[in-house]
């Protein structure tokens, strides 16, 4: 009976063990997801300081072509 018990206990551990968000469609979906949303995010950052350099820098060549007295 205590065979049976250990032996019960240690194949709930292991399958609860092997439970986790990638063991699912829905689990490595929801983290895929997630890795997704953070690369958009830092690509959208990294767009947002292109185009505030290109302003910067076309007001400077706007600024050459004006002509000085």
């Amino acid at each position: 009976m205590k065979t049976r018990t250990i032996l019960a206990t240690m194949v709930l551990a292991i399958l609860l063990m092997g439970c986790d968000k990638t063991s699912s469609p829905d689990g490595r979906a929801q983290l895929r997801d997630s890795e997704l949303s953070e690369k958009i995010d830092a690509l959208t950052k990294k767009q947002i300081i292109i185009l505030d350099s290109l302003q910067v820098l076309d007001k400077k060549i706007e600024a050459k072509k004006r002509p000085t007295n």
